[in-house]
């Protein structure tokens, strides 16, 4: 948790040297807040704790929305829906091959986790802000571990029970864990502002849902506000 929590705070620092540029510029404008903004955002998930012992960083997407009942309030709302695409570890395969007595040559781990947080915004500058977030919401888990076959290859799946000779190429599915959980969240991020409304943001935040042994990573997002 220390290392999220100094994350956090450097993309807050570095985010002074950012806010300078952005005066010299003129570029940035903040103008009014609207009640309701969309955004779309995509980065990198680090896996942290016991998680990354299974499974590796990956890929992270998503999207949501930002509603203001007061725009003069530095406190909102935001909801989140975010998709997440992990690479299973050595440790990981070993366990399966030990479970399923099989061969496993690869995995994934998927999340998509629905969000709502609440935001409170804070100036650092005339043309940046720094905000910082924490909520909760639910997430969907699923691991699959996969074999690689080929033509004339032998394998054994133990999913479905056959072993025999491969006749077509590709992965086949050995094992598949699903797990719907109650998660929560906390992070921090800047935000800088353009013309007619839009900014663009970077944030770093901590997900955790709760498996029975919790599933832990750190997003860091860039992302469009619209």
């Amino acid at each position: 948790m220390r290392k999220v929590i100094g994350l956090c705070a450097a993309i807050v620092l570095a985010g002074a040297g950012t806010t300078a540029l952005a005066q010299s510029s003129g570029y940035y404008d903040y103008g009014a807040p609207r009640a309701l903004q969309w955004h779309i955002d995509g980065g990198y998930a680090a896996t942290t704790g016991r998680t990354a012992d299974y499974l590796s960083g990956g890929a992270t997407i998503g999207g949501g929305f930002t509603l203001r009942p007061d725009p003069r309030s530095p406190f909102y709302l935001r909801a989140d829906l975010n998709y997440s695409r992990f690479g299973a570890t050595r440790e990981l395969i070993s366990i399966g091959e030990q479970a399923n007595q099989t061969q496993i040559d690869d995995g994934t781990g998927d999340i998509v986790s629905l969000s709502l947080d609440g935001v409170l915004e804070l100036p650092i500058g005339p043309r940046a802000r720094a905000y910082f977030m924490g909520g909760v919401g639910g997430a969907y888990r699923r691991i699959d571990l996969t074999q690689t076959v080929g033509f004339g290859g032998y394998f054994c799946d133990a999913w479905y029970g056959y072993c025999g000779f491969g006749v077509v190429a590709g992965d086949i599915l050995v094992q598949r864990t699903e797990t719907t959980r109650f998660a929560w969240n906390a992070g921090a991020g800047l935000e800088f502002p353009m013309y007619g409304g839009r900014s663009w943001f970077i944030e770093a935040r901590y997900d955790r849902m709760n498996t029975d042994v919790p599933t832990e990573f750190v997003p860091i997002r860039i992302g469009m506000r619209f």
